[in-house]
């Protein structure tokens, strides 16, 4: 029985190529937003180059990073999913910031460096005000209440909506009309504060609008919270990436005070800023393009154990370090022994690779995730007769070129391998319709060699610990390869039922008993129509 699925691609299964175009408006406001920044990297180098630039704080920084990351994450979501509203608050979110950054800048130098007053100074001033709150509020409100998909969890969150937009409007117009006849040198940070009281009532109304603006933030939250609970398959793993970047941005930001006595200027302060403001947008993106969705899982895990791996030893360390310095000190009269520093520190970075094997069983006990991904089994047809004829140091060879074949079309597809005997591959990937084009891309690279190939696919239920994934789905897919014929790409009924791309052919091929497998399975026989 031959059946052909012409379905449209749906958005779970959407290529990575753009499937559509969301029109002029993403370009424009990308464009805008970058050129802002460009703008703003422009002055700060012509200031470090005449020695009037202050120095770079904290905020300054994370500043600048959020500048260049949104509009391009956020371009990039708007052009591949036009109807998520995601992409267009991170495109605003993006040239909020951007306009804030380079106004702020631009005016501070044209303004406060001694040349000449430079065009529009005293009118960025003005802009640089205000222009800082439609972002602040969005990225604390709207960019968490609609993630993953663009929409309110439900129509009873629809107050928040009017609160985040009730607080832009108190924390923006009130300013933006109270500070115009102020706008110059006393609109920037080192000029003298304005003593007038249209602008006292502007700042009362802003500080109600960040008040307005937190408890739409807390909602926003709760209705994140509560979509998680709910939230199964691939949802679940978008919002395991937005709340990973979240966490670690709130623990560095959260340490970040500490690390040099609250010095905000300090060089480790402002790296940690420029690294830690780009992680919620990019693991938002990842998320919302689903591209290696469910590598969330590995990261985690990886963050746990490494992360543990690091503080027993810096604790170790340190302890160490400080006991045995003061024996040291006691026998040569109060001199430190740097020598002996080196020495445990030497001992710490040996101590590393033992530590890590010890503590990855306990956290892959710990950190066990489960996901529903399509599992990929191929092997050689006929290898071992091949051995026999072409000898061992020929076949090696042979192997050699075919595994690099396999990985080139995995990693083209967004497979991740997962473990290799002999000629036998096992990957996975987030949807069926990648691994079902990795399997033919797969087949071509091979006979091209002079080999052929069986594959076996299939959807299910895994159980991942650490790298390693396992359940009884892992070995239905790999007795679905084993029933495969010659060059065949067989398939469960699982992934048939998942195929929504047009111009596939499927052919049954029957009910089989799997080995070690309950119950019958019917296999299908996929090839491009």
């Amino acid at each position: 029985m031959v059946t052909d699925a012409r379905h449209q691609v749906s958005d779970a299964e959407a290529p990575d190529a753009f499937s559509s175009q969301p029109g002029w408006g993403a370009h424009l406001l990308a464009g805008i937003g970058l050129a802002l920044e460009v703008g703003a990297i422009v002055v700060l180098a012509v200031e470090a180059a005449s020695r009037t630039l202050a120095p770079l704080d904290a905020n300054t920084a994370g500043g600048y990073a959020l500048g260049a990351t949104f509009p391009i994450v956020g371009w990039i979501i708007a052009s591949r999913r036009p109807g998520n509203a995601i992409g267009w608050i991170f495109l605003i979110i993006g040239l909020s910031q951007a306009l804030s950054t380079f106004a702020g800048q631009y005016s501070t130098y044209a303004l406060t460096s001694g040349v000449t007053p430079l065009p529009l100074a005293a009118e960025c001033a003005w802009i640089g005000s205000w222009s800082w709150a439609p972002g602040y509020v969005l990225l604390l409100t709207l960019a968490v209440l609609l993630f993953p998909d663009g929409r309110l969890p439900s129509p009873r969150w629809q107050p928040v909506l009017w609160a985040a937009a009730i607080a832009i409007g108190l924390i923006v117009l009130p300013m933006a009309i109270a500070s115009w006849h102020l706008r110059g040198l006393a609109l920037t940070p080192s000029g003298p504060e304005p003593d007038d009281p249209a602008l006292r009532t502007a700042l009362a109304l802003q500080a109600a609008g960040l008040i307005l603006a937190s408890a739409a933030a807390v909602a926003s939250v709760v209705a994140l919270i509560r979509r998680f609970r709910g939230a199964t398959g691939i949802e679940r793993q978008q919002l395991k990436w937005f709340t990973f970047a979240g966490a670690a941005e709130v623990l560095l930001l959260g340490v970040t005070p500490f690390i040099n006595l609250g010095n905000q200027s300090s060089t480790l302060v402002v790296v940690y800023a420029l690294l830690v403001a780009p992680l919620l947008p990019i693991a938002a993106g990842v998320a919302i393009l689903r591209h290696r969705l469910y590598d969330i899982d590995l990261l985690v895990n990886r963050t746990a154990v490494y992360g543990s791996v690091s503080v027993v030893l810096v604790s170790a360390f340190v302890l160490a370090n400080v006991v045995l310095q003061r024996l040291v000190q006691s026998v040569t009269g109060g001199q430190r022994s740097e020598l002996l520093t080196a020495a445990l520190g030497v001992a710490v970075g040996l101590s590393f690779g033992p530590l890590q094997r010890r503590i990855r069983p306990i956290v892959d006990r710990l950190l066990p995730g489960r996901a529903e991904l399509t599992l990929l089994f191929t092997d050689i047809v006929g290898s071992t007769n091949a051995i026999v004829e072409m000898g061992d140091e020929r076949w090696r060879g042979l192997l050699g070129r075919y595994r690099a074949a396999v990985r080139r079309e995995l990693g083209r597809f967004g497979g991740r391998e997962i473990n290799t005997a002999g000629d036998a591959f096992f990957a996975t990937f987030d949807r069926p319709m990648a691994g079902l084009q990795c399997a033919w891309a797969i087949r071509a690279s091979v006979k091209a060699l002079g080999l052929e190939t069986r594959t076996g696919l299939h959807v299910g239920e895994v159980e991942m610990r650490g790298e390693q994934v396992s359940g009884l789905a892992v070995h239905a897919a790999a007795r679905v390869m084993a029933a495969a014929a010659e060059g065949e790409v067989l398939v469960s009924d699982a992934v048939r039922e998942a195929i929504t791309a047009a111009n596939v052919r499927v052919q049954d091929r029957g009910h089989h008993e799997l080995k070690g497998v309950p119950g019958a399975w019917r296999l299908y026989a996929v090839e491009r129509a």
